[in-house]
């Protein structure tokens, strides 16, 4: 990278972060926000504040900026509100997802032994109920918010963790929903809502979605029953699939990925659901390489063509793959606070790390350049401003320079 491209980039790092002046309480408050974000950008090998202190061109004090994240008292929604407002595209497919946060102890905040994601079973974690607006090939993110169990919201759990008085219980589908409302009355032009079986297969939060007048395309566990229009026998949606002729399925692609194109075999028919008087697409898919199914629920009207059914059903696709980058390449599980305040902290300024390297990744020209590739840009950047901070770093690297060392 050119002097010029790394010294652009910074003033836009830093533009990106005074637009969210009005939303810091104290001027201290910007200087550690900022620090922070270049500790999510920087080399260090693990996103929790001592490896990130530790990799900062000017780090300040260390104490200050844990009291910054974890016990200070500033607000993280002025900051998904801005957030929302940044977005330069208003429009597009609304991904609802929950992102498992494995941890070893009992103490962090919305800890217990549930269904984690990364993993793939019950385990140790705290879950993230999460939206992101999916336009073109980025997603942006929206709102988050940790899901709390029943037992912390008792007075032993609640008090040590700093949980607000006011907050009770809510499902993870209730806390959805309240984001699918936020992101409306943002301004967002919502094409559809796209969600996993865990919220697809709860009715009470498909017809909330239609309360708000809002489409969906949801996935559905094979068990669920309905009824084949013009029929009166409800079947499970792994029979209905199995009655289908061969000539009611189509192969199609979605989108490429690493190891090539993206494409399995479709079928969609309309189908009487569970709780419902009225008639929705059911969309089948069945993969090329072992036959694996998955089955989804859509209230899209009846001349939807196929291939748009598929189009939104797969979308969260690209989403998947951007959680993961939010995972691996800014450490949102990182995190090794305690306290609620103190997580809200971490990833209201995560995601505003995440939507920042999205504006950076849409900055350039096809092909876009991929998550990790536009961070490495940044981090090199950010080991320079480290190395020019450090003389004797400087210095070795100078005489290196005009006399390398023997081969190693």
């Amino acid at each position: 990278m050119t002097e010029a491209r790394a010294r652009a980039l910074l003033t836009r790092l830093g533009t990106f972060l005074d637009q969210f002046t009005t939303c810091f309480s104290r001027r201290a408050h910007r200087t550690y926000a900022s620090r922070y974000l270049q500790g999510l950008l920087n080399d260090s090998c693990r996103k929790s504040m001592q490896p990130m202190h530790g990799r900062l061109s000017d780090p300040g004090s260390y104490q200050g900026l844990q009291h910054f994240i974890t016990h200070s008292t500033w607000e993280a929604r002025p900051f998904w509100r801005r957030l929302r407002e940044m977005i330069p595209v208003r429009s597009g497919i609304l991904a609802i997802d929950d992102t498992g946060l494995p941890k070893q102890g009992t103490a962090s905040v919305g800890v217990q032994r549930q269904y984690c994601g990364a993993l793939g079973k019950i385990a140790n974690c705290q879950v993230a109920v999460s939206t992101a607006l999916i336009a073109g090939k980025l997603a942006w993110l929206t709102s988050m918010e940790l899901y709390l169990p029943q037992l912390w919201l008792d007075e032993e759990h609640r008090a040590p963790a700093r949980i607000p008085r006011p907050m009770a219980f809510r499902e993870k589908w209730r806390i959805a929903v309240a984001h699918v409302r936020t992101v409306l009355a943002a301004g967002f032009a919502l094409e559809a809502v796209v969600a996993d079986a865990a919220y697809g297969a709860i009715a009470e939060f498909r017809a909330a979605l239609e309360r708000l007048g809002i489409a969906y395309v949801v996935a559905v566990p094979y068990f669920v029953g309905a009824r084949l229009m013009g029929t009166t026998t409800r079947e499970s949606l792994a029979a209905i699939a199995n009655s289908l002729a061969p000539s009611a399925w189509h192969r199609i692609r979605w989108g490429h990925g690493t190891k090539g194109p993206l494409e399995a075999r479709f079928a969609a028919v309309r189908v009487v659901i569970p709780k419902s008087r009225s008639e929705r697409w059911l969309l089948c898919q069945e993969s090329l390489v072992d036959g694996e199914r998955q089955y989804y629920f859509s209230n899209l009207p009846s001349d939807t063509p196929l291939k748009t059914l598929v189009r939104i059903a797969r979308s969260r696709w690209a989403i998947e793959v951007q959680y993961r980058d939010l995972k691996t390449e800014l450490g949102l599980d990182h995190f090794e606070g305690r306290s609620y305040p103190g997580w809200n902290h971490h990833a209201v300024l995560a995601a505003m790390t995440f939507n920042f390297l999205q504006l950076e990744r849409r900055r350039r020209r096809e092909p876009l350049p991929t998550f990790p590739e536009i961070r490495d840009l940044i981090r090199e950047v950010m080991a320079a401003l480290l190395w020019t901070a450090r003389p004797g770093w400087l210095k070795l690297a100078i005489s290196f320079q005009r006399n390398p060392p023997l081969r190693i």
